[in-house]
């Protein structure tokens, strides 16, 4: 054994992989998510086409906010479940995406409009009893309980 070449056995430092944006949502792909929104004005809805969960443990999916008038605010972002953290990687601009480089990643907040993260995350994505659900499971989760109440 030569001194000079000790093994390490920590792991290596997470590393986010490359991820290509989705399709755009289509509206037959909208699922209406109860995200505890109340006495705000707008529904959020999860496009199912989009959800993934990737090699480096970040669930990435697109959701759309619609205001009580219809204004639609769409963005594609992902979840760490580890960190408890947020990205952003585009948002939708006349039904099509304007990428965001280098957003950085963000810790969850559960006030306002941001709100529907925290569900997301709590309830569906990294809920604790369920670490290693597929992107199928997840979507079965939204699916099941979009109805209930927070």
């Amino acid at each position: 054994m030569e001194w000079g070449h000790v093994q390490s056995d920590q792991q290596k430092p997470w590393q986010e992989q490359e991820a290509e944006l989705p399709a755009y949502p289509v509206q037959d792909n909208l699922l209406e998510v109860d995200a505890g929104t109340e006495g705000m004005q707008f529904t959020v809805y999860l496009d199912e086409a989009s959800l993934i969960k990737g090699d480096d443990g970040v669930v990435r999916y697109t959701v759309v906010l619609v205001s009580a008038t219809g204004v639609r605010n769409v963005s594609h972002e992902g979840l760490h479940c580890g960190e408890r953290k947020f990205r952003r990687y585009a948002y939708g601009i006349n039904d099509s995406w304007q990428p965001l480089t280098d957003s950085p990643w963000k810790p969850l907040r559960g006030k306002g409009a941001n709100h529907y993260r925290l569900v997301f995350y709590n309830r569906f994505i990294c809920d604790p009893t369920r670490l290693n659900q597929s992107a199928r499971q997840i979507l079965d989760r939204f699916r099941e309980n979009w109805h209930e109440p927070m």
